[in-house]
């Protein structure tokens, strides 16, 4: 289980930028994981700017809660789960988080997708590469999450250098591009 505070700085990318940044650094071989979001036909979750989803990797299961601290801090509750279903959980420790956060029972799945991601490790944080399919597009995503104490704008813009780019917050959420592919940010 996994509970702290998250910062993390994204950008979407072209295609070509995002080829650059993996010829650029030694990555870890890629993890293809699944993710499914989780809301209330009135979206309370996204109404508090959270976010409940189970990501899957290989035959691994984890469950994820995120709430918005500010725009590049969240509260990150997670813990491994034995179950893609999110009526079968019933390990105290998440329903505690979900009656912290006042989440209603009545939650469905809403959006599901799929990420290549690949991750490079520095000092200080974890540069992740992410190549996500929905439904109707596939988009380019470059992501630092940072742990330490630092200028990660800074550490984040040397990264970008690469590339001849600067971070510039550019896109909303991978959840808010699944759910609205017809509004995708600029590539840039």
């Amino acid at each position: 289980m996994e509970n702290y505070i998250e910062r993390e700085l994204k950008i979407l990318v072209s295609k070509e930028q995002f080829q650059k940044i993996l010829n650029s650094y030694e990555f870890k071989k890629p993890i293809i994981q699944t993710n499914t979001y989780y809301d209330t036909n009135d979206q309370k979750i996204k109404h508090m700017n959270g976010a409940l989803r189970i990501r899957t990797i290989e035959n691994t299961h984890i469950f994820t809660l995120k709430i918005k601290k500010d725009s590049i801090t969240h509260y990150e509750y997670e813990k491994e789960i034995q179950t893609t279903n999110i009526n079968e959980i019933k390990d105290p420790e998440i329903l505690g988080w979900i009656q912290q956060y006042d989440i209603p029972t009545n939650i469905k799945p809403i959006t599901s997708f799929r990420t290549e991601r690949y991750t490079y490790n520095f000092e200080h944080g974890q540069l992740c590469a992410d190549i996500t399919s929905y439904e109707n597009h596939i988009d380019y995503e470059l992501e630092y999450e940072y742990i330490d104490n630092h200028d990660g704008i800074s550490f984040f813009n040397h990264i970008l250098n690469n590339i001849n780019t600067k971070y510039e917050k550019n896109c909303p959420s991978k959840i808010a591009r699944a759910m609205n592919d017809q509004n995708l940010c600029v590539k840039r």
